[in-house]
């Protein structure tokens, strides 16, 4: 170890909510760092299984949350808390390879450096998370990459804490919104950096109860994201996510509509071509797999939606 990595101290923050079938992997991960962080911090959002009897398997400190609770809450809760120069905001189904914290912490050499973005290399471990994987994979924009904070792990310094915070009313992109608040208080007099050799892989959706409570989450949320962020990137998205959904409803309405087909004919191949370069970019044989998912991921966010709409329900 560097003389440098003893000059910065990183405080890892877990937010939780019944975790329990992921959290000792994500721990046992952290603790196994070379570079070990100065304190890990499990912002617990009332789990009602035994995620908090796994965490305290190790030495972290708990902090346990009021309601309504949500994602971005933890978050702050657990930055406030934070001790270390830098900080490691990482969901509970999130592993690091051994020098991943090593590797992040000497970008902040430079004191231009806000934060710095790890690696992914997911392995599937079930056939719905490989499909997951291999989808959004092939979905990406290779035009643009993107422009700053993971979703799943993310280093940030200390400092930025002092200025800005996760909106705790948002579900759906409270990632992207932090994205675009946090360009426009630092712009270009701070870097975001990606970096190679930092590597984490995540866990997505092992069964399709996960899958649906993930996406009713996110259309239930959508509305309060998109009142606050008008854009045309999450309006594509919303298009994304409705298409499916659209083609079911035009394909019933076809029937008793004759004139409603040409619609139905015409989002149809949208979606197919859509697929078939998903398929293309990620060089997979997945295609009827993934027009599966899409339908499903649509129908639940559909059904977050109609939630969102007639329910006043806050919090996780």
């Amino acid at each position: 170890m560097s003389v440098k990595d003893f000059e910065i101290a990183v405080s890892v923050i877990i937010p939780t909510r019944n975790e329990e079938q992921v959290i000792r992997e994500c721990l046992s991960s952290v603790f196994n760092q070379s570079l070990k962080p100065m304190e890990v911090i499990v912002v617990d959002g009332r789990s009602t299984d035994n995620t908090l009897k796994e965490a305290r398997q190790f030495p972290v400190k708990i902090i346990t949350e009021t309601e309504p609770t949500s994602l971005p809450n933890a978050r702050n809760l657990g930055a406030i808390a934070a001790k270390g120069d830098i900080i490691l905001i990482m969901d509970a189904d999130v592993t690091l390879k051994k020098n991943c914290i090593r590797n992040a912490v000497n970008y902040f050499e430079d004191p231009v450096t806000i934060a710095v973005v790890p690696c992914e290399q997911n392995e599937a471990h079930s056939r719905l998370e490989k499909i997951q994987i291999d989808w959004i994979r092939g979905g990406a924009n290779p035009l643009r990459p993107g422009i700053g904070i993971s979703v799943f792990a993310e280093f940030l310094r200390k400092s930025v804490f002092t200025n800005l915070r996760f909106d705790p009313n948002l579900g759906y992109g409270e990632d992207e919104d932090f994205q675009y608040r946090l360009q426009s208080l630092y712009g270009s007099s701070g870097k975001v950096m990606r970096s190679s050799n930092s590597i984490i892989s995540v866990h997505y959706s092992h069964t399709l109860r996960e899958l649906r409570s993930q996406y009713v989450w996110y259309g239930r949320t959508f509305k309060t994201f998109l009142r606050k962020n008008f854009l045309i990137k999450p309006l594509l998205n919303l298009g994304s996510l409705l298409a499916p959904s659209f083609l079911v409803i035009l394909v019933f309405l076809s029937i008793i509509f004759s004139q409603v087909l040409p619609f139905s004919v015409i989002l149809a191949c949208l979606i197919v071509a859509r697929n078939l370069v998903i398929c293309y970019r990620s060089r997979s044989l997945l295609f009827f797999e993934f027009v599966g998912f899409e339908f499903l991921r649509s129908l639940f966010f559909v059904r977050g939606l109609l939630q969102g709409v007639s329910s006043k329900k806050r919090g996780r």
